[in-house]
């Protein structure tokens, strides 16, 4: 089996392209890992990942621009070493925090596959952390999931897939000449639920003018729940995990946002987050690159009770799940040109269209360095535009978590991550009541 580049994906070449425009911009997505015990060296990190860098062999691939086009080969001087670095910090978690949040504005290097790992010790005896990145140019979300399964992933590791830079002759199945054989394949229900979206994507979302100018400078904050409680209420209530996490969000950011903030637009307009769809197929599951789109999402701010609340997001994202859309979606990957996609992409991405989301990640496998258990995984986004922070949620043993990317601005505006545990919380004791999973849960900086 190998790991292969079908074509090169248009919403690789956005994030290049956009990153080209704005110096500043780091459209890195990753995780925190949180590890139990006395860091390791350097040289035995070092020697862990380069030992199971062939179980992705994707990761030895880089991406960049020649001109116009977005190209993607395999990096003929690839050494793994190189993408392990440290950062010694002093005591205290509050020095892990600033070790992090500094990462997260640092530039990956260009002239080499764009990922990273980051030891981070010296804030406790017991404890340390990794901060795996990479651009999102060169992964999406199961990208990500599937490195950190593949370097730290504890029990045997997947067939490797030897990575081919070029995709086989014939390897197509569209045509720009005949569009009308791919459009035959599509429900016409889901091209035209498509279409509307698109239209009605045009109006924006409910926004609010944070209290300060965005500095641009991003922190994180983060929080965990049992991953019974998502789960407890989505079965109560027709749902998925992700529907309440969702639904939890719309309802921190109701105790969130103070009345003196008012909305914009005024005049009961609905929020939307921009919902991931994979667009994987089965034998693109080691694909390098993007297999992804988005579709915005409503999330029932003003319904009457959180209960409505799950309800309405989880109606609103059954239709999303479909394969008539995903079909619809993938055909616009297909055979939409860079340049198109790349409009559609920058319209997407302001805040006035829809908050930035992850969607719920599951972290399927039990990570660890060497012996050492990782505890915790704490996903992360990118901040960009006008955006005042961007969301993101995983589940990783036992544990649904979030991860707020947040500008600096809001600084003295309360904790996001905070309200939400809470809010899962009290709809969880609303719908399914006290039980062994009922002690709230406890805070950790950064998890």
């Amino acid at each position: 089996m190998t790991t292969t580049v079908p074509r090169p994906n248009p919403l690789d070449g956005c994030f290049l392209a956009y990153e080209r425009e704005q110096p500043g911009f780091r459209p890195y997505v990753g995780a925190v890992m949180h590890a139990t015990g006395s860091h390791p060296s350097l040289s035995r990190l070092r020697e862990q990942i380069a030992g199971r860098v062939d179980r992705m062999p994707s990761l030895a691939c880089k991406v960049s621009k020649r001109g116009r086009r977005t190209v993607w080969e395999l990096d003929p001087d690839f050494d793994p070493h190189r993408h392990v670095r440290e950062v010694r910090t002093e005591d205290g978690l509050d020095s892990l925090d600033r070790a992090v949040d500094a990462l997260l504005a640092e530039p990956i290097p260009a002239d080499a596959p764009r990922w990273e790992v980051r030891l981070i010790h010296g804030y406790a005896s017991d404890a340390y952390a990794l901060f795996y990145r990479a651009h999102h140019a060169a992964q999406d979300g199961q990208a990500v999931l599937d490195a950190l399964t593949a370097l730290f992933g504890v029990g045997p590791a997947a067939p490797p897939r030897p990575a081919v830079a070029e995709a086989p002759a014939g390897r197509r199945t569209w045509s720009r000449g005949n569009p009308g054989a791919w459009a035959k394949r599509i429900p016409v229900r889901a091209l035209a639920q498509n279409l509307g979206d698109a239209v009605h994507g045009l109006r924006p979302t409910l926004t609010w003018p944070p209290p300060h100018p965005l500095t641009g400078r991003a922190r994180l904050l983060s929080r965990a729940v049992p991953v019974s409680w998502p789960r407890e209420v989505a079965r109560a209530l027709g749902a998925t995990p992700n529907d309440v996490c969702l639904a939890s969000l719309a309802e921190a950011l109701r105790m969130w946002v103070p009345e003196d903030r008012p909305a914009r637009p005024a005049g009961g307009r609905e929020l939307h987050v921009g919902l991931p769809v994979s667009l994987r197929r089965p034998e693109e599951r080691r694909s390098v690159g993007n297999r992804i789109s988005a579709v915005r999402i409503p999330l029932a701010f003003w319904a009457g009770s959180p209960v409505d609340r799950v309800i309405a997001v989880a109606s609103a994202t059954r239709r999303v799940k479909t394969e008539g859309m995903r079909r619809v979606l993938r055909a616009q990957l297909e055979l939409l040109p860079e340049w198109l996609v790349y409009r559609i992409v920058r319209q997407s991405c302001a805040a006035s269209s829809a908050l930035d989301s992850s969607g719920l990640l599951r972290v399927s496998r039990r990570l660890a360095v060497g012996a050492d258990p990782i505890e915790q995984v704490v996903p992360t986004l990118f901040l960009h535009g006008d955006h005042q922070f961007a969301v993101s949620f995983a589940s990783y043993q036992g544990q649904v978590r979030v991860s707020f990317v947040i500008d600096r601005a809001l600084d003295d505006t309360g904790d996001l991550a905070v309200l939400w545990a809470e809010a899962v919380e009290r709809l969880w004791r609303d719908v399914v009541g006290s039980g062994p999973d009922a002690s709230r849960p406890g805070q950790v900086s950064h998890a």
